[in-house]
């Protein structure tokens, strides 16, 4: 019976748990600046917020089975949104049309980490699409064959 015990350290120095998981982790909720934007109004900055900060990711040999991968990657995510109205004053606005429009926008209430998911699909290259050319949202970007 063979036996490993491993015990990690990152390219940084710092000790990690049992999965290779760095205790380091920094996801905050930061304030920020949002310019709000709408076609034919004046652009208006408002506070607002943003999840940043660091997760950490891990690829190691499987503690049970050694031919295999595990994989862990964690990214910085809202938990929970807080949503606003705001006016924005429309001088360009159609004879008839309100000079003011309100507009609804979001930001994070907390942020966490957590399992990275919802990938934008300008983010994947085409390869990595390949096998699912008739999956739906994705088959809208690709020319139908004639």
């Amino acid at each position: 019976v063979l036996l490993f015990v491993m015990k990690s350290v990152n390219v940084n120095g710092e000790d990690t748990n049992t999965n290779g998981v760095s205790s380091s982790e920094d996801c905050q909720v930061t304030p920020v600046i949002h310019v709000l934007q709408y076609p034919g109004c004046v652009p208006k900055p408002i506070p607002s917020f943003a999840c940043t900060g660091r997760c950490s990711s891990y690829l190691q040999v499987s503690g049970s089975k050694i031919w295999q991968m595990e994989r862990s990657c964690m990214c910085c995510q809202e938990s929970g949104e807080r949503e606003a109205s705001v006016s924005l004053f429309c001088p360009k606005a159609k004879q008839g049309d309100k000079k003011f429009r309100k507009v609804t926008t979001k930001a994070p209430l907390e942020c966490m980490c957590r399992p990275c998911t919802s990938v934008e699909e300008s983010a994947v290259i085409p390869q990595e699409m390949s096998n699912y050319p008739n999956e739906q949202p994705i088959n809208g970007h690709f020319a139908k064959p004639e």
